[in-house]
């Protein structure tokens, strides 16, 4: 899905490009429950659930406007497969899941990443995505220390095509971090 396909406000978004890579490492194609954590706009919420109808989405947020941003996204394409709960990750959610995407922690990445471990189902996939490189690297360590398996690491640097003068250059965006693991199979 293009950016454009989404209603945006002030809140970001996930960039299409980025959006493409990490749906691809949650591999979700036999995945029953997914959770979004920081889901923004919800446009990995909405994407995930567009392209795999049969899957459970559940978009968590604490802030008001990306709430609405994400409950309106969710109605432009007329999703049934999406709940979308206000709240401050971790909360109590009872079945396991098969993937979880982190698109903000809201400064309980320890709490989140635990809560991940124990939400996710033996070999379940984790995908976080990063601007900030000590965040990153925080993240990096905490998984190693909690014993996620098959852990691997890209920048994606993206650069859009843009006028200049009479000319047209390459604007860079800001890299982004992507993190994608396992929960062990023990």
């Amino acid at each position: 899905m293009r950016n454009s396909d989404f209603i945006v406000g002030k809140v970001p978004i996930t960039k299409e490009e980025v959006r493409a890579v990490s749906i691809m490492k949650l591999d979700l194609v036999n995945a029953k429950r997914f959770i979004d954590v920081g889901a923004g706009t919800g446009s990995v919420t909405v994407e995930a659930a567009y392209n795999y109808p049969n899957l459970e989405v559940i978009s968590i947020e604490r802030n008001d406007d990306a709430l609405d941003l994400i409950n309106k996204n969710v109605e432009k394409f007329k999703l049934k497969n999406v709940e979308v709960i206000k709240a401050y990750a971790p909360i109590d959610i009872e079945e396991q899941v098969d993937a979880i995407f982190l698109g903000g922690t809201g400064n309980r990445l320890d709490e989140i990443l635990l809560w991940s471990k124990e939400k996710l189902v033996p070999g379940g996939r984790l995908v976080a995505n990063f601007i900030i490189v000590e965040t990153f690297n925080e993240t990096l360590r905490l998984l190693r220390k909690y014993g996620f398996k098959n852990i691997d690491v890209s920048v994606m640097n993206i650069s859009k095509l843009e006028k200049l003068g009479t000319g047209e250059y390459f604007k860079p965006l800001n890299p982004i971090y992507i993190i994608s693991c396992e929960k062990g199979r023990e």
